[in-house]
């Protein structure tokens, strides 16, 4: 797989005019773009239909489901038809709810991924205990893994400093990470309100299958330059 197939344009905050711009870039060659909540929200599933068939690009569809059972089988089952290629549920949902998303996805839209989110990026250590009384963060995410690895779920959505552990464990599952930042901005502290970031060769390094990138490429006057360096890895 070339490496910018990896890559996936987190589209999140903003425009319709906005995203229409970025895509039709000359030299935008990114095949995979994911779709937040706030997106899907604003603009529903003829956003989902008109990136994939005018720009003719994968659709991650990064809704976040985390219900009991019937009502995230009831979600899924109202997507039928769309061109996703990925889709986002919580680990924390529970295995029941995790075999419930997998099961109604078959049906519904039977070439979608399921891919179980585990702690999300904006978290650290301390936001773990203060929230959920974990010390041992390892641990944590073991379990979610497992969850996870039981249910029969694609792959996981964590950040690159968990991959090494869920390659470890479950070298099966994809790795989908977000949190990724170029080194200058690392160095700069631009990393907005995510905690667990890391450079995308860093990344890469530790196993991730699929980065997710955001306002880095998107908010940025150097996209060109950026575009290159990813194709390095």
């Amino acid at each position: 797989m070339a490496s910018l197939d990896k890559i996936i344009v987190a589209l999140d905050q903003m425009s319709l005019e906005e995203i229409d711009s970025f895509l039709e870039k000359k030299e935008n060659t990114l095949p995979f773009v994911k779709i937040g909540l706030e997106l899907f929200l604003k603009h529903g599933p003829e956003l989902v239909q008109r990136v994939h068939s005018k720009f003719h690009k994968k659709i991650f569809l990064d809704l976040k489901l985390h219900d009991i059972p019937v009502t995230v089988a009831k979600a899924i089952s109202s997507l039928k038809g769309l061109p996703i290629d990925f889709l986002t549920v919580h680990l924390s949902g529970g295995e029941a709810m995790l075999k419930a998303a997998v099961a109604e996805a078959s049906v519904a839209i039977p070439d979608c991924r399921i891919l179980g989110v585990s702690f999300l990026t904006s978290l650290e250590a301390k936001d773990l205990n203060a929230l959920f009384g974990i010390t041992d963060t390892d641990a944590a995410f073991l379990k979610l893994f497992e969850a996870a690895a039981s249910s029969g779920i694609h792959g996981v959505v964590s950040s690159p400093h968990e991959v090494s552990l869920l390659k470890k464990s479950y070298p099966h599952l994809l790795a989908v990470t977000p949190g990724i930042r170029f080194i200058d901005e690392i160095q700069k502290d631009i990393v907005q309100d995510q905690k667990r970031v890391m450079d995308p060769g860093s990344a890469f390094n530790e196993g991730s299958d699929y980065l997710v990138m955001g306002r880095s490429l998107t908010k940025t006057d150097r996209f060109s330059e950026r575009l290159k360096s990813l194709e390095l890895f």
